[in-house]
């Protein structure tokens, strides 16, 4: 939703789709011994800066540009160092949701969401694509290969999460921007007034239009957004959870309940930047 609603301003370019192939093209994690999708800093390689700036340049000719991977949560040491000017937002979701909506993507009947073929067997619970590996490719991932799906979508929540809590410490405040899905489709126009404002770009009636286009029909979901869609899809698996989720989601800033799965939004002064 956001990235389909940033790329329609005037201001910035835009790849047509998430850019795992010019990311991948110089840190595939088969060149890590299949490691993870982590890279951090001092892993630009020679002649990277080119590539990435002609693959680019190939779709736009604008100077600044919006990109939307979301494996890049765990790529921030990389990417700033890569693009040393760039705004980064954040947009968080209630970690139930997030983690149903793994769970969902994980066991799409048409295996969607696979992100690579891994060289190892999975032999999780009721899943049965051998090698298929679906959204990040985490650090230790192997160890987690015979666990079961909500377990897996769990752990790469929580690894997605500490990077991002991570990232926030490297990037100056100035050029790092959080917002929440939950304050994005109650309060569409201040929130997204908000983030125009700390990256620096001109609201305009485009960019209006599209708000209301995405708000009301969402790009990219299985269903659409809405309160605890967790309790409708996955709600066994997520709420004994729980209290793992629970441990962790401050960093994001939502306040868990262990044992309900009901949430609060932190004000930004409580949510942890150090």
């Amino acid at each position: 939703m956001l990235f389909e609603l940033l790329r329609e301003s005037e201001q910035l370019g835009a790849l047509p789709h998430e850019g795992h192939d010019l990311w991948r093209a110089f840190h595939h994690p088969r060149w890590t011994r299949w490691d993870s999708d982590v890279v951090g800093a001092g892993e630009v390689r020679r002649g990277e800066r080119r590539f990435v700036n002609s693959y680019l340049h190939s779709y736009f000719t604008a100077r600044r540009f919006v990109e939307k991977t979301p494996e890049n949560c765990l790529r921030i040491p990389y990417l700033l160092e890569l693009f040393p000017d760039a705004y980064f937002v954040a947009l968080h979701r209630n970690p139930m949701d997030v983690i149903s909506s793994l769970i969902s993507g994980w066991l799409h009947p048409q295996g969607r969401f696979r992100s690579y073929f891994v060289p190892e067997d999975l032999t999780m619970s009721g899943y049965d694509r051998r090698r298929q590996w679906c959204f990040a490719l985490i650090e230790g991932w192997r160890s987690l290969a015979a666990s079961d799906i909500p377990d897996v979508a769990t752990a790469q929540w929580e690894h997605c999460v500490e990077h991002l809590a991570a990232g926030r410490r490297l990037v100056p405040a100035s050029r790092w921007t959080e917002i929440h899905l939950e304050s994005l489709l109650d309060e569409p126009e201040t929130t997204m007034a908000n983030v125009y404002q700390s990256i620096g770009i001109q609201d305009s009636r485009p960019l209006r239009l599209k708000l209301a286009e995405v708000i009301d029909r969402p790009v990219n979901a299985l269903s659409a957004p809405g309160p605890a869609k967790w309790r409708r899809d996955n709600y066994e698996d997520v709420r004994r959870l729980l209290p793992r989720i629970s441990s962790s989601s401050s960093l994001i800033g939502y306040r868990v309940d262990p044992i309900s799965g009901e949430f609060q939004l932190m004000p930004p002064s409580a949510t942890p930047r150090n």
